[in-house]
């Protein structure tokens, strides 16, 4: 079973080459789609490629344009980019040759360099369940269809027979079909010495910071103090967005049932929402490492993968994979998890104003939406293994094979089971 990797290219684009890597991204999104040749790769969930604008900064720092690619992908991330740089080097060649220090007569070894040195890590990175890889989730769907079709063509044969029942036929029909049989085994689990470093890092981790909890509890009401006074003095956006914008933003939304979003912004300037803002992405990163990993980040679970990642030390972009609208994105965060939202994205410019980093902020829900619109970025370049699968439906595929797994369910379960079918 693989484990899920993230790869972060962000390459710098001289001012002059931008139009030109608007065309060649735009070709790359249309009739040119087949020269990045993601369907070749295997593992490869989710891959886009994106321009980042020019801007400047609250320091007054100037930050230029570049391009981003990013992928979610199943083992190991130099892989992928070495296969990126083979497989994929028409398109490679095609979107990057417009940056800065591309090689001029690229080959794999050399693009893998470049690739490699425009690298940059992720604060923090979110898998909706660790260890389900691309083989997994297709088969599973695969396995779903043909058990409703099974059911579809002997509806009269079982139409008599108890859940308990059913459940033995359908394992018997699995079991009979050497495209199906994989399913009455259960998923691997990923490899005992990767479970152990989890287990290490997990325990490590509070194991360290123990010890430092008397001092934390003594500064947490001078931090808090500080806070506050920060936030009296933040001032929020209040501009509505550029109607013509949200426009071109919809018209790459919702298409199918997954999506790509991103938004890129600038933290607050000062050293101290910039400590602060370490420390919440290390505490997020801790948390969806170990925590928020098994269909549900922090009880959202129309995510399939998110990343944090700093541009430069001031700027910052916010990636995800998600399904359905926009809208209902949106409002499943500030239901259920708007503190979540605060915590991080109250320590950049023009967010709503929030009470001690936790309250208010996206509770002031058109504030909240307006000021994600105004940041929001298109997705010129998106890539998808699996157009049609929610992360719901990934999962409840899942929990079809493992309870096909069973040599047998009491009629309770087995009805609670064929539900889901």
């Amino acid at each position: 079973m693989p484990q899920q990797s993230a790869v972060t290219v962000l390459a710098p684009l001289p001012p002059e080459h931008r139009d030109r890597a608007v065309e060649a991204l735009s070709h790359l999104a249309g009739p040119g789609r087949g020269a990045l040749a993601f369907d070749r790769h295997a593992g490869l969930h989710f891959a886009r490629l994106l321009l980042v604008e020019a801007a400047e900064s609250p320091s007054g720092a100037a930050a230029g344009p570049g391009l981003l690619y990013t992928a979610d992908l199943d083992g190991s991330a130099d892989a992928h980019i070495r296969a990126l740089a083979d497989v994929s080097a028409e398109g490679l060649d095609r979107a990057f040759s417009c940056c800065t220090g591309y090689p001029d007569r690229p080959d794999p070894a050399s693009r893998t360099a470049w690739l490699q040195a425009h690298r940059i890590p992720e604060a923090a990175f979110y898998v909706n369940t660790v260890g389900r890889g691309v083989p997994q989730v297709v088969a599973e769907a695969r396995l779903r269809q043909a058990l409703e079709t099974y059911l579809d063509e002997h509806r009269e044969d079982v139409a008599d027979l108890t859940p308990a029942q059913v459940h033995t036929v359908l394992r018997r029909h699995a079991l009979t079909d050497p495209q199906l049989r994989f399913g009455t085994v259960p998923a691997r689990r990923p490899p005992l010495t990767w479970r152990a470093g989890e287990l290490i890092h997990k325990v490590a981790v509070p194991a360290v910071l123990l010890p430092l909890t008397p001092l934390l509890l003594v500064a947490l009401p001078f931090v808090a103090v500080v806070l506050r006074l920060h936030e009296l003095r933040d001032v929020p956006d209040r501009q509505r967005p550029d109607p013509a914008a949200v426009a071109r933003l919809r018209t790459a939304e919702d298409r199918v049932a997954v999506n790509p979003f991103a938004v890129v912004g600038f933290l607050k300037p000062g050293p101290f929402r910039a400590l602060l803002t370490r420390v919440v992405l290390f505490a997020i990163s801790y948390a969806v490492r170990h925590v928020f990993n098994r269909g549900s980040l922090a009880g959202v679970t129309t995510i399939h993968f998110a990343r944090w990642v700093y541009l430069t030390p001031e700027r910052m972009v916010f990636l995800s994979t998600y399904d359905g609208s926009l809208e209902s994105y949106m409002n499943d965060f500030i239901d259920k998890v708007a503190w979540g939202l605060n915590a991080i994205f109250s320590n950049s410019t023009g967010y709503p104003p929030t009470v001690l980093l936790l309250w208010r902020g996206a509770r002031e829900e058109e504030l909240f939406k307006n000021n994600l619109r105004n940041h929001q970025v298109p997705v010129q370049v998106w890539w998808s293994a699996y157009d049609d699968l929610t992360a719901l439906n990934v999962g409840s595929n899942a929990a079809i094979r493992r309870g096909l797994a069973r040599r047998s369910l009491p009629d309770e379960e087995a009805r609670e089971w064929l539900a889901l079918l």
